[in-house]
């Protein structure tokens, strides 16, 4: 007779137990530092900046729109043309960035952090930053800057309150 037909086999765990031996291992909480109040406040004024500018630049890109296609009859036509004409296109990161500022800021789920409020903040700032040698949003923007007065100044104003 061999050795190894009389080596006793451990008995089969079953599957259960295994599982039971792995939901019993302590778990490290990843933890992040939630937004301080000033955090949110940062933030908040940010994305209040954000909607006075995207304000100002739907007003001038309208302008710039009508002089080369015609009046546009009404707002709930130009919402439309916003929407889904091209020509406005480039004007959706700064949109969507404060919708995205509105979602984390009022998830209860999962609360913003204080890391994820820094990143929102700078996206905003650099955001408002028009370049002639950007991205395509800080080229256009510049551009709107160039033909538009009245944003030029607006912008200027909302740099400076950004800078205290």
């Amino acid at each position: 007779m061999s050795d190894a037909a009389n080596t006793p086999t451990p008995p089969a765990t079953p599957a259960s137990d295994a599982m039971e031996e792995v939901s019993e291992q302590p778990t490290m909480p990843l933890e992040m530092p939630l937004a301080s109040d000033e955090e949110r406040e940062s933030l908040e004024r940010v994305r209040k900046f954000l909607l006075v500018v995207h304000r100002g630049l739907l007003q001038a890109e309208r302008t710039r729109y009508e002089k080369v296609r015609g009046r546009i009859d009404n707002n709930s036509a130009f919402l439309q043309l916003v929407i889904n004409d091209p020509f406005f296109d480039w004007l959706r990161p700064m949109a969507q960035l404060v919708l995205l500022i509105d979602e984390r800021s009022t998830d209860k789920k999962s609360p913003l952090g204080s890391a994820e409020a820094r990143s929102l903040y700078d996206r905003a700032r650099m955001l408002l930053r028009a370049d002639a040698e950007g991205d395509a949003f800080q080229r256009l923007y510049f551009q709107a800057l160039q033909h538009s007065p009245d944003l030029a100044v607006l912008t200027r104003q909302v740099a400076g309150a950004l800078a205290k």
